[in-house]
């Protein structure tokens, strides 16, 4: 019984604040970031929810203006380029193309975050909104803030309404961060130099 109990808080203390990040106060920023989330399309076509919900987020930042440009970050994942299937959604959804930057050679986060930040730079940009659903914020902003000089602010896309689906990827998110700390070399997480 008692190990029953133990297992339960331990799942409180892991959910509660994932679902508490990322509703901060937003301020204005130069550009909004919609992290990608593959596949992009399932096997039959459709446009995975949890990409569209992160989009439709962005799209809403966008237009209630807290930032004048949008990047979307995600590569080839199976079922299509992330970046370029969340441009198409948010062209639907009426923002102009010539406001949205694709980054498509992202593979994971660390990746995103290092190619976002790349055409930030680029572009002059500062600051970012990032959006991701509520369990993925905490290591995205952990990883884009490594990178000095830039702020990130989060926001949340919506959950899915599949309780069991949003466990799994609570659970995908521990091993991820287990693979940070025990795994991966250190300097993968370091910033790059970005000319």
């Amino acid at each position: 019984m008692k190990k029953f109990y133990s297992w339960r808080l331990g799942i409180l203390v892991l959910v509660f604040p994932l679902l508490l990040f990322g509703r901060e106060e937003l301020r204005p920023s130069e550009v909004i970031i919609g992290l990608g989330a593959g596949p992009a399309r399932s096997k039959d076509g459709s446009v995975n929810q949890e990409l569209k919900a992160r989009v439709e987020k962005v799209v809403e930042l966008y237009n209630a203006g807290f930032a004048d440009y949008i990047i979307f970050t995600g590569g080839e994942t199976g079922g299509g380029c992330e970046a370029e299937v969340m441009k198409e959604i948010a062209i639907e959804m009426g923002v102009p193309g010539d406001k949205i930057f694709l980054e498509t050679k992202a593979i994971d986060t660390i990746t995103n975050a290092r190619y976002s930040v790349e055409l930030m730079q680029r572009q002059g940009f500062k600051s970012a909104i990032l959006v991701s659903n509520p369990y993925h914020l905490v290591r995205a902003k952990w990883l884009f803030s490594a990178y000095p000089g830039l702020e990130f602010q989060t926001a949340q896309a919506r959950s899915s309404k599949n309780l069991f689906y949003d466990i799994s990827l609570i659970g995908y998110e521990a091993l991820a961060w287990f693979s940070y700390i025990f795994r991966e070399p250190r300097e993968k997480l370091k910033p790059l130099e970005v000319p």
